[in-house]
């Protein structure tokens, strides 16, 4: 008798979610599964070329992998957690068109990622944008040239000083990633606007620890922070933000900084999604797993057929030094947690030994804008190797060109790269594309008016 075909329910098209799903598709041989991919989205989001989305050096559409077109052994739902029961082994899913539709499983993945984590600072929720998506990225992106174009237009020295003030809180590589390559952008935008000069930009850099990119290590964070400050970046260390009312931001030290753009990077929480669902949960709201990425309670007893992976996910660091240690949230660790989480489920069917998941970190690279950045090394008999600027900038493009998913996508990033070589970076703001409908009604509104119409 043929064994009875199992559905994975993965909950996440994220990094973790499609390598899991990946990972089945390509092992399960002549196991039988049903896998079922949930998410809002159609695409996952490459998430570490998001500054270079911003900065006008990769297309959008080329960090957004296919969820269908790279998952073609899976069915992928569009639609968003309503709840999950790990006990009755149950989800509802609220799909796109807004109907909800019930999934029994057999296995549930918890990939559903993290979100922009915010506070309730007065003015933040009506000032401010994040920078974790595709259309936040492409929105920053076009704000900043759309800025510049508004300053280069105003006559009030009050506006146009606004208009050139960008303020960026959060301080972490991402913050400082997305920072330098907006900062970058304005420069080139208002070099090409006589009645502009560069004197006039202002970005500000508020952190609340005592040192920027701490991801890089101590003696990179610190290179990090003098070269912002070297490229006339406002940097402000042990500094918060109590009120965005107006645009008008006020800092911890007293001092009000008027600005017309707030870009929020001040790190990320757990899916609230979860909350909507029965899995056990840690002290900051992550699904509790074990290191063979077990959903675990609080007695330590794996929930059956429950797991959990990437940065939604408590997962125990057994190689660090000093315990308790969790893995950090990043692409690094959901990619690799991914892959092992494929093997661990068909193994848990098969009745196979599961593995642990341990992973040395690699190291850390981040861009700095063209030819800047730093990077920490930890690869065989490069361990401790500290790059700046130019090598580590180019380290960057090496390591995020090689493991975007898909080789679709790689070659259209790199190939994107070698075009900008020749062509130089997009500078262009599609702004007008937020509201595609406002030249049509325009149309409408210059139609004649009949008699007794306004």
């Amino acid at each position: 008798m043929p064994p009875r075909q199992q559905r994975v329910l993965i909950l996440g098209g994220g990094y973790a979610g499609l390598y899991v799903a990946l990972g089945l598709q390509r092992q399960r041989g002549e196991t039988p599964l049903d896998i079922v991919v949930v998410d809002r989205n159609a695409y996952m989001t490459y998430q570490p070329l998001l500054p270079e989305v911003a900065g006008g050096h990769v297309a959008p559409s080329d960090v957004a992998i296919s969820l269908r077109r790279t998952l073609r052994g899976s069915r992928v739902v569009r639609g968003s957690v309503a709840g999950v029961d790990i006990d009755a082994k149950t989800a509802s899913v609220t799909q796109v068109d807004g109907s909800v539709i019930q999934l029994d499983y057999d296995h549930v993945v918890f990939a559903l990622g993290a979100v922009t984590r915010v506070f309730p600072t007065p003015g933040l929720h009506d000032n401010a944008v994040g920078f974790k998506t595709i259309e936040e990225a492409v929105y920053t992106h076009n704000r900043v040239l759309e800025q510049v174009a508004l300053a280069a237009a105003s006559s009030d020295a009050d506006a146009r000083a606004r208009a050139l003030t960008f303020v960026v809180v959060g301080g972490g590589y991402t913050g400082v990633e997305a920072l330098s390559e907006l900062s970058d952008l304005s420069k080139l935008a208002v070099r090409a606007n006589a009645a502009l000069d560069e004197s006039e930009l202002r970005w500000v850099l508020i952190e609340a620890l005592d040192r920027v990119a701490p991801e890089v290590g101590p003696e990179l964070s610190k290179f990090t922070l003098d070269q912002l400050r070297d490229r006339g970046i406002d940097v402000r260390l042990k500094t918060t933000i109590t009120s965005a009312v107006d645009g008008r931001l006020e800092l911890s030290t007293g001092e009000i900084v008027p600005a017309d753009t707030i870009i929020w990077t001040a790190g990320v929480q757990p899916n609230p999604a979860l909350d909507l669902t029965n899995a056990p949960r840690g002290p900051k709201k992550h699904v509790v797993a074990n290191a063979l990425l077990q959903v675990v309670r609080d007695d330590g007893s794996a929930v059956e057929g429950a797991w959990a992976v990437g940065d939604n996910a408590q997962i125990p660091d057994l190689t660090a030094a000093e315990q308790p240690a969790y893995y950090p949230p990043n692409a690094q660790n959901a990619l690799r947690q991914g892959v092992l989480l494929a093997k661990n489920i068909l193994a848990s069917i098969r009745g196979d030994q599961l593995q642990e998941y341990r992973h040395a970190s690699l190291g850390t690279v981040a861009g700095y804008g063209v030819g800047h950045g730093a990077a920490l090394l930890n690869l065989g008999p490069l361990r401790g190797v500290k790059l700046r600027n130019a090598p580590a900038w180019l380290a960057h493009r090496a390591y995020h060109g090689a493991v975007i998913p898909t080789v679709r996508r790689k070659i259209r990033v790199i190939a994107g790269w070698a075009v900008e070589v020749l062509t130089g970076r997009e500078t262009v703001s599609l702004a007008a594309t937020q509201h595609p409908r406002h030249i049509f009604e325009e149309s409408f509104d210059a139609l004649p008016k009949k008699e007794g119409e306004k």
